[in-house]
């Protein structure tokens, strides 16, 4: 059974003076009026009290006990977690000019205060979200009389060599009116999310001509809100909830005046949203450097309004009169999710307090030295600490600091739910001289209070005016600080058998602790031999293998492997500490070579063998052995390298515009779309080509072939084209 914590006392107020009044009885018989009038009755009741409030902190030193146990265990309480969200700006300023609004804007929902964690260009344009749905089933009778009505102007729907074209109806819809999520995939015709940039009400050609040129060369930042994922058929071990995106944006390839070819488009630069579709992002967009280039075609025929791949059609004349130009976001319908919302000239925003500079008590040059902040629940990510005008880097471990005077002891430790800081002693960690001032920069948060709703955020102390905020949606992610009882039930996950190997962390922590060995990375592969074992561990009970790379390997740098000394100090620090029944083996790397070679892509103005250079450290640390920037464990075991991925990481580089081709080839040199790898394999660059345009062959790379390519395209079969045809309204 559990073991139950009784109480040093149980008795109350009542049972104090009934018990006292009834010994009372024994020892002076002759007090026979306890009434509650009597004056000895006052005093035990008043006695009584006193001894109720004694036991009442008596019992509380279990709760104390607990606390001070979590307290020597370094178990700290997780501190509030911020609430997070997007805010819609809106620029009604006089002046029609555009504003850039820096991060760090403060913003409040009532009294709970919000800071920005990006700036945005705010033009002074509305952004309307527009999508073409699908009729559901139309009638066949009227998509023939449309097919008709469309071939008396020219257009052919006649099968041919190519196939055949049918029309689509849809309907223009803006998402402000959608009752719930929209699925871009399912049900719009084209997949795109169309944007109408439109001047202020009652625009005059100069407004609109004022307005393009004011979007020149602006970035839009495009809020994108998806409808939260199934709770059920969504997540697959080892991979992400959703794919993220390729979104792309582009614009009518069209001037002020309406030249241009109507359907034709240019690609904008984009900078891709940051964890959506797992949770709200913001797109950002630039637009072209040139105002001329800002535009939209001119309609030369009714019937061609809408057709195609031409923006939808606004039936409203008054929004059709404020259009400035179209912007068309592609990409979400291979996303697979349901947008909720979306909206033009929007910022992350989180709840959070900012504390600029609060001066503490000045150094003492005593050891172990404590400071308490003005707030707990402080955000450790934010913390800045100067001491005597030197920064000191925050640590989760104090005690493995350096001594004092050598690099790396200027350190401190952060309680972030109780907002204390700790120093070292000197011996481990160096202790702020006596006199040094301390001052610190921090964020703290109110937790679950954050979670406010929709349109509750919306005044800003600081923004220029004329400019409005809101948040269309609520906040989440808001969470309270934890209660010392949640903390003391976390204390059998924080407690291991230190100094014995028994589980697979027992492994990684010790060995990582070896004195005359510098561990980069641990692997244990429990119940797996790699001499015995040629599938995944788990086969070979008794056997624990450990891969282990040094952190530095001066013969070789980029892909180090331990020699003869590095095994023998971890073996000798491994073995006392290992159980008699079990074998361990420990092992380095075997790196298999993979040649790859990249064609890229560039946005204009970039410096070629800037990015190019870029791209290579993209690849090399993210097929890197070693933890690093890229990849918080380095290459996982077991994971084959696919061209895809790599191709992923090369256009997220900055400065590539999109990846013409990539060629992976194997340690032979033998094209692969997959290089598997396994045992303990982690992949090494045996070469590794960057070029403009095409990618280089990688015979070519190798040095044995003649550059001629051997793919073939398999010709395109007959197929259908889907025309969208805007459907006409039965009341005009």
């Amino acid at each position: 059974m559990p073991i139950q914590l009784p109480a040093i006392d149980d008795r109350d107020h009542a049972a104090l003076v009934r018990d006292t009044l009834a010994l009372a009885a024994v020892h002076a018989p002759e007090w026979t009026h306890t009434g509650p009038s009597d004056p000895g009755v006052t005093l035990v009741e008043l006695f009584a009290f006193m001894a109720e409030s004694l036991l009442y902190r008596a019992n509380l030193i279990p709760e104390r006990n607990r606390l001070k146990f979590l307290q020597l265990l370094g178990v700290g309480l997780a501190p509030a977690q911020p609430a997070r969200a997007l805010v819609q700006f809106a620029n009604e300023s006089g002046e029609r000019k555009t504003l850039t609004l820096p991060s760090g804007q403060p913003l409040l929902a009532g009294a709970i205060p919000f800071l920005t964690d990006t700036g945005l260009d705010l033009p002074p344009v509305t952004g309307l979200v527009v999508f073409k749905r699908t009729v559901g089933t139309p009638d066949p009778a009227v998509l023939d009389y449309y097919r008709q009505l469309y071939e008396a102007t020219g257009r052919d729907f006649s099968p041919d060599d190519d196939g055949s074209v049918e029309p689509v109806l849809y309907d223009s819809v803006q998402l402000a009116d959608l009752a719930g999520a929209i699925d871009v995939g399912a049900e719009t015709v084209d997949g795109a999310l169309w944007i109408a940039l439109l001047a202020s009400p009652k625009a005059t050609e100069a407004d609109k001509a004022n307005a393009r040129l004011e979007l020149a060369g602006r970035t839009l930042s495009i809020g994108l809100v998806p409808q939260p994922p199934e709770t059920r058929g969504r997540l697959q071990p080892g991979r992400a909830a959703l794919p993220p995106p390729a979104l792309k944006a582009f614009a009518p390839k069209a001037d002020a005046q309406g030249r241009g070819t109507p359907g034709d488009y240019i690609r904008l630069d984009t900078a891709a949203p940051q964890g959506f579709p797992e949770q709200a992002g913001l797109l950002q967009v630039t637009l072209p450097a040139s105002d001329d280039a800002i535009g939209t075609w001119a309609e030369t025929e009714p019937l061609e309004a809408g057709v195609g791949n031409l923006p939808p059609q606004l039936t409203d004349e008054a929004l059709a009169a404020r259009l400035v130009t179209w912007l068309r976001i592609d990409g979400l319908a291979r996303a697979g999710v349901r947008l909720a919302w979306a909206g033009t000239h929007c910022a992350a925003v989180r709840q959070r307090s900012h504390v600029s500079r609060e001066l503490l008590p000045p150094g003492d040059g005593s050891p172990e030295q404590r400071r308490a902040l003005s707030h707990g629940q402080v955000l450790a990510e934010s913390v800045q600490l100067l001491v005597a005008g030197q920064p000191w880097a925050l640590t989760d471990e104090l005690e493995a600091a350096p001594p004092e005077g050598q690099p790396g002891s200027t350190v401190f430790a952060l309680d972030a739910e109780s907002g204390q800081i700790r120093f070292g002693d000197g011996a481990r960690g160096a202790r702020p001289a006596a006199g040094a001032e301390i001052a610190l920069r921090f964020d703290w948060a109110s937790g679950s209070a954050g979670n406010v709703a929709a349109g509750a955020i919306k005044l800003g102390p600081t923004l220029p005016s004329g400019v409005k905020v809101t948040n269309p949606r609520p906040a989440d992610g808001g969470i309270d600080a934890e209660s010392a009882l949640e903390g003391e039930k976390r204390i059998p996950l924080v407690l291991r058998h230190r100094d014995r190997a028994v589980s697979a962390a027992d492994f990684d922590a010790i060995l990582r602790e070896t004195p005359q060995a510098d561990v980069g990375r641990v692997e244990v592969l429990p119940a797996w031999h790699p001499e015995l074992s040629p599938g995944l561990p788990g086969d070979q009970p008794g056997v624990v293998t450990c891969m282990v790379i040094p952190r530095q390997d001066p013969r070789r740098p980029d892909y180090p492997l331990p020699d003869a000394d590095f095994i023998a100090a971890l073996c000798a620090w491994l073995a006392p500490r290992r159980l008699v029944t079990c074998e361990v083996l420990l092992r380095g790397p075997a790196y298999a070579g993979v040649w790859i070679s990249v064609g890229l892509e560039l946005h204009a103005g970039q410096g070629v063998a800037e990015v190019r250079e870029r791209v290579k450290a993209a690849l090399k640390a993210f097929l890197a052995p070693l933890p690093n920037t890229a990849s918080a464990t380095g290459w996982p075991l077991f994971k084959a390298v696919t061209a895809l991925e790599l191709a992923t990481v090369a256009a997220r580089v900055d400065g590539v515009l999109g990846v013409t081709g990539l060629l992976l080839g194997d340690s032979t040199g033998a094209r692969r779309d997959s290089v598997p790898l396994a045992g303990l394999q982690l992949p090494l660059i045996a070469g590794l080509s960057v070029s403009l345009g095409d990618p280089v062959p990688l015979s070519d790379l190798i040095g044995q072939g003649t550059g001629a390519g051997s793919d073939d395209d398999d010709p395109a079969g007959r197929q259908t084209l889907r025309l969208p045809v805007p459907r006409v309204p039965e009341n005009c």
